[in-house]
C-alpha cells in the first residue's frame, strides 16, 4: 500500500520549513511520521527519511538530544532496510557523528565519521567529493581534541580532493587552506601557516570582494599569524646569537574551542 495521506502531509510539512515556518513544518512531518508507522510498521525507508528530517530540525532549533535520538532511529533503519553500504546509510552516520559532537560525545562522534569513511571508501574509493568532506569533518574534530599531527594529514587530503574536483579557486579550497593553517598555527608552525591562509585569502578576495565576512576573517587571521612569525623569528634570532639574557616571549597559539569547531562543522556540513 501507499501512503498516500502521509505524503501529502510530509510535502505540506517541506514547503512550510522552505518558508522558515519550522515549528510548524515540524509538526506536521511529526504528523507524517505517524501516518506512515500505521501504513507501512516499523521499518521503512521514507519512515527513516521521516526521522532524518525531524532529527534536522531538531538541530537547527537547537534540541541536540532530540536530534541524537531521532537520528539514531534513521541510522538504524536506513542499515537494515537499504544496507550498510547503501550512500543513503553513509550521508546517516555522517548526520549521526555531527549530532553526537553537538552533545560532547567527541570520541563517538570520530568513531562514527570514521566507518563513515570506511563506507565511502568501499562504496567509491578515495576519489570521491564525499571522502573530501568526511576528512574535514575528521580533521576538525582532531583538531578541537589537540591531535594536530594527524587532523594535518587529513585536512591536507580533503585539500588535493576538493581541488581536483572543485578547482583551485574553490571556495571549498580556500576553506580547507584556512583549517590547514589553522592546525599549523597550533604546532606553532607560523611561517607555514602564514603561506597556506594567504591562498586561503587571495580566494575569499577575488571570489566574494573584501567587505565580506570570509574574508574579513581570514585577513584577521593573516595579521595574527604575521605577528606570531615576527615574535617566534624575533626570539629565534637572539638565541642564536647566544644572548643569554633572552627571554622566550609567550606565543599566543590559539586552540579552537568546542563551540567553534561545531559552528565550523555545521558551516561545511
Amino acid at each position: 500500500p501507499k501512503a498516500t495521506d502521509a505524503y501529502h502531509v510530509f510535502t505540506s510539512g517541506q514547503q512550510k520549513i522552505q518558508q522558515g515556518l519550522l515549528r510548524d513544518g515540524y509538526e506536521l512531518i511529526s504528523e507524517a511520521l505517524n501516518l506512515l508507522n500505521n501504513v507501512y510498521g516499523a521499518m521503512h525507508p521514507e519512515i527513516a527519511a521521516c526521522a532524518r528530517l525531524l532529527a534536522r530540525l531538531n538541530y537547527i532549533m537547537g534540541d541536540y538530544q532530540e536530534a541524537l535520538a531521532y537520528q539514531q532511529r534513521a541510522v538504524l533503519m536506513s542499515e537494515r532496510v537499504l544496507g550498510i553500504d547503501h550512500p543513503n546509510t553513509i550521508t546517516e552516520y555522517a548526520h549521526l557523528a555531527l549530532y553526537c559532537f553537538a552533545n560532547n560525545q567527541i570520541s563517538t562522534a570520530l568513531s562514527l565519521l570514521y566507518r563513515a569513511r570506511y563506507l565511502a571508501l568501499l562504496c567509491h574509493g578515495e576519489n570521491h567529493p564525499e571522502v573530501a568532506l568526511f576528512d574535514s569533518n575528521i580533521g576538525l574534530i582532531l583538531q578541537a581534541v589537540g591531535e594536530f599531527d594527524l587532523s594535518l594529514r587529513y585536512l591536507q587530503k580533503a585539500l588535493e580532493l576538493n581541488t581536483r574536483f572543485f578547482g583551485d579557486q574553490s571556495l571549498k579550497v580556500a576553506m580547507s587552506y584556512h583549517f590547514i593553517a589553522r592546525a599549523e598555527s597550533c604546532k606553532g608552525d607560523f611561517r607555514t601557516a602564514l603561506n597556506h591562509e594567504k591562498e586561503a585569502y587571495t580566494i575569499y578576495k577575488q571570489s566574494l570582494g573584501e567587505g565580506h565576512e570570509r574574508t574579513k576573517e581570514s585577513s584577521e587571521c593573516l595579521k595574527h599569524l604575521t605577528q606570531q612569525a615576527v615574535k617566534f623569528q624575533k626570539t629565534m634570532n637572539e638565541i642564536y646569537k647566544g644572548d643569554s639574557k633572552v627571554s622566550i616571549p609567550p606565543i599566543q597559539i590559539q586552540t579552537p574551542s568546542l563551540a567553534n569547531v561545531l559552528d565550523t562543522l555545521n558551516l561545511i556540513n
